[in-house]
């Protein structure tokens, strides 16, 4: 069975992601097309496996000081007054973080994300897209920051 978010890494890759930031040496940073949250980002493994303990014992400490790097440097693009970061995989079995920025301006500032509706409708609707300068101005806030973090950016998905 192909796993549907490595095809959605190899359209990074090919430059087909418009929301692509960059590859890092464990994963790739992307934005979520819903930015219902400014600023919420997926950290996805490169290696395919389910869970965490699934990569291999030398890799696992380095993906997981970058995916808190890769939190770290949202935090400072967006400056929310909290940050959230889970890893599911229910939908797409594939290691991937969800960071999530929550903001002062936050309509479900103490509950889940997946508690408000409107934030669901957006995602299942594939809706609260930002349009392009938006979206690239939200990349490059982000991609600043990831340069200034503590990871090897192997390859960035922005121009310019």
């Amino acid at each position: 069975m192909t796993c549907e978010v490595c095809g959605f890494l190899a359209q990074a890759d090919a430059g087909d992601d418009p929301f692509a930031i960059a590859r890092l040496r464990t994963g790739y940073v992307k934005l979520l097309p819903t930015q219902y949250h400014r600023g919420y980002t997926l950290f996805t493994a490169k290696r395919c496996v389910r869970e965490i303990y699934d990569l291999p014992s030398v890799e696992r400490p380095v993906h997981l000081h970058e995916m808190a790097e890769v939190v770290h440097a949202v935090a400072r693009a967006f400056q929310p007054r909290k940050m959230n970061y889970e890893a599911l995989g229910n939908a797409g079995a594939h290691l991937h973080w969800h960071v999530i920025p929550r903001h002062d301006d936050d309509p479900h500032p103490r509950g889940p994300v997946w508690e408000d509706l409107a934030f669901l409708r957006q995602l299942w609707c594939s809706e609260g897209v930002p349009d392009a300068p938006e979206r690239d101005a939200r990349r490059r806030a982000l991609l600043h920051e990831l340069r200034a973090a503590d990871v090897e950016i192997e390859h960035e998905f922005i121009d310019g």
